[in-house]
């Protein structure tokens, strides 16, 4: 259906494991949350969900031990799902560093979340899918929180408004195939007159990114690039979602997917760390990733303050 491959089918096995972070199974027929909503898949009786034991590692903070299983899965699932994106998105400024890429007509931090949003939608699938809704979702409840606390718009910021950066995921979605993610255009309230002009932004993202990548794929028996992990220590309340962090492999799975998928210039590095504030950044001169565990816990906080009256997108997606 999709003339565009940013990612061919050798390489999708890698990603899939990248998206067992997430706590959910793939069921068949049961759709992902719109960016303004939120739906549970359930899991085959007897089948255990990936994050059980990232749940489970909540017992350490007092707050969270009160919360029953079910919204534990919840919390994790909207964590996890703008993680997975959040490191998407600094792989997508070490392309455009590593490779020298030009960046035309737009900032490199709009780039970056667009490297985001296709390596999700060529994945395909229900985990994939669900990654982007959350992150959309991640950036509508952020923009809902600076205006409930008065917060003045960044107008000179280097990224885009929140709920501009929350709209381009729904819209490139919505270019992708507009049939399969109506619900999730119409629950953001996206106007019929964007929609009608997303599908050509979608072509034109995906076929720029697919060109300029295809030099850089490594070839099966190209040797894979060295990329080192390391999860920093935690305390106090970070110590949860380091450990949540641990038990879903997020790391382990994002090395095996770009070792698996691209050439690298020299090995890097793949950190979650303490760093005191919430962010997460690529640096080229030390060749690091860095994702904070406070990122982790600013979600969290935010789904739980800001998330709670959302409600379950009703109509499934075939």
């Amino acid at each position: 259906m999709h003339r565009f491959v940013l990612i061919d089918a050798a390489r999708r096995r890698s990603l899939t494991r990248l998206l067992c972070a997430l706590p959910l199974v793939v069921v068949t027929g049961v759709a992902p949350a719109a960016a303004q909503g939120q739906m549970h898949a359930v899991p085959p009786q007897g089948e255990k969900m990936p994050m059980d034991k990232a749940a489970k590692v909540m017992d350490a903070d007092p707050s969270m031990k009160k919360m029953p299983m079910d919204q534990r899965m919840t919390v994790l699932e909207f964590v996890a799902g703008n993680m997975v994106f959040v490191l998407q998105h600094e792989m997508g400024h070490a392309q455009i560093s590593e490779r020298r890429l030009p960046v035309l007509g737009a900032r490199d931090e709009d780039a970056a979340d667009t490297f985001a949003i296709l390596t999700m939608l060529e994945m395909g699938n229900v985990m994939s899918y669900r990654v982007l809704e959350q992150a959309a979702m991640g950036w509508f409840l952020t923009a809902k929180r600076s205006e409930r606390e008065g917060e003045m718009l960044e107008f000179y910021e280097a990224h885009a408004l929140d709920k501009q950066r929350a709209y381009q995921i729904v819209c490139l979605m919505v270019g992708y195939d507009k049939n399969m993610f109506k619900q999730l255009a119409d629950d953001s309230k996206l106007p019929q007159s964007r929609r009608e002009s997303c599908g050509a932004d979608y072509r034109f993202a995906q076929r720029g990114w697919e060109e300029i990548l295809r030099p850089h794929r490594r070839a099966p028996d190209q040797e894979k690039a060295e990329i080192e992990i390391m999860y920093g220590e935690a305390k106090g309340k970070l110590k949860v979602f380091a450990d949540a962090a641990q038990a879903a492999r997020l790391l382990e799975n994002l090395r095996d997917y770009a070792a698996d998928t691209f050439q690298w210039n020299a090995p890097f590095k793949i950190v979650m760390m303490s760093c005191g504030q919430s962010n997460a950044n690529w640096n080229p001169f030390t060749r690091q990733v860095t994702l904070c565990y406070e990122m982790a816990q600013e979600l969290a906080e935010l789904y739980v303050k800001y998330g709670k009256g959302m409600k379950p997108t009703k109509k499934k997606r075939a």
